[in-house]
């Protein structure tokens, strides 16, 4: 057997050793493994070394029915030439069939480990990109559920191919679930920047004026909302959804700009006066939240709320329109209704 070793280690293709330890396989499986695996072992060229490993380790798997060993082998070969594919391949299909994804884990982060340093070349780039990807569904889902180890993985898929859309989203999603949102922010303008689809891009900026007023980015939030606008100019609940991110940040103490304030109580207004009752109501008070002396707006809500018996509802409006508007059109009305508001 060592002086097959040595021929071999020598020529690869000595076709004679090659013919000879073929028919001693046959034989004896064990030691037609057990050769391979030396000579593999003893082989400088790493993809020589890991070709003779590789078959080795099959014979391992197949013919002795010795999976363990077969793993092991594997996981040489794959140290020696980490860009050959064939050994990973087998090995990670070997741990798929068992149902083993612990070691299936193991495996893929070793080869991430060991092609990191060749991510220059466009073909190992790829190749990590499916490992990531790979990963990113393992640790997330039973037995692993891992969410940050998940979100890891996708994160780096996005590194590593920036027009991956589906990666994107995966690991915004995560972010979000982590509650880590400041990070999750920049994923929606890489997202932006590679979908048309209006329908998707207002989704988009609804989903990123959430995740920014969850990061206390208030005027973020707006802003999202107001480029989601453009796209759709006359959709209702879109305009009322801006107004209400205003009335959000005002609730949590912003400093609001008054242009901002402006433009949310120019869309309430506009949505007190197209519709009545409750609706009218709540559109009218949401106006005066966000400038406390409109006109129009005090006008609604006192005409809303009287039909509706409920002026004792708004009277702190009517003391917060006159502080703002002492002089307004409706300041008389106000001034008598806040009168009686309860000691």
């Amino acid at each position: 057997m060592e002086m097959l070793i040595q021929r071999l280690v020598r020529n690869p293709h000595d076709e004679e050793a090659l013919a000879y330890s073929h028919q001693a396989g046959a034989a004896d499986p064990r030691s037609y493994a057990i050769l391979l695996e030396k000579v593999g072992m003893a082989t400088t060229d790493p993809a020589y070394a890991a070709h003779w490993l590789s078959e080795s380790a099959n014979v391992w798997a197949v013919t002795v029915g010795d999976a363990h060993h077969a793993a092991r082998t594997f996981m040489a070969a794959i140290e020696k030439d980490p860009t050959s594919t064939a050994a990973a391949d087998r090995l990670a299909t070997l741990y798929r069939e068992r149902n083993e994804t612990k070691p299936l884990v193991a495996l893929l982060e070793k080869l991430v480990k060991l092609l990191g340093p060749l991510v220059a070349q466009q073909d190992v780039r790829r190749r990590l990109v499916g490992i990531h990807e790979e990963l990113g569904k393992l640790w997330a889902d039973p037995p692993l559920s891992r969410k940050d180890r998940a979100c890891e993985n996708w994160r780096k898929v996005v590194e590593l191919d920036s027009n991956n859309v589906y990666a994107i989203y995966q690991a915004r999603e995560l972010l979000k679930e982590l509650e880590q949102f400041v990070e999750a922010i920049p994923l929606f303008a890489m997202e932006h920047n590679l979908v048309d689809d209006p329908e998707r891009r207002l989704a988009l900026y609804r989903d990123e004026s959430a995740v920014r007023l969850r990061a206390g980015d208030g005027p973020g939030s707006s802003a999202a909302l107001r480029h989601g606008r453009m796209l759709a100019p006359d959709d209702v609940a879109l305009a009322q959804e801006f107004g209400a991110s205003i009335t959000a940040r005002l609730d949590l103490g912003e400093d609001v700009p008054a242009g901002e304030r402006e433009e949310a109580r120019a869309i309430f207004a506009s949505l007190a006066e197209s519709y009545d009752g409750e609706y009218g109501l709540g559109y009218a008070t949401s106006a005066l939240r966000c400038v406390p002396g409109d006109d129009r707006a005090m006008q609604l809500a006192d005409h809303y709320a009287k039909g509706l018996n409920r002026v004792n509802d708004i009277r702190p409006l009517y003391a917060a329109y006159l502080a703002a508007n002492p002089a307004g059109y409706l300041a008389v009305e106000a001034r008598a209704q806040a009168a009686l508001a309860p000691a």
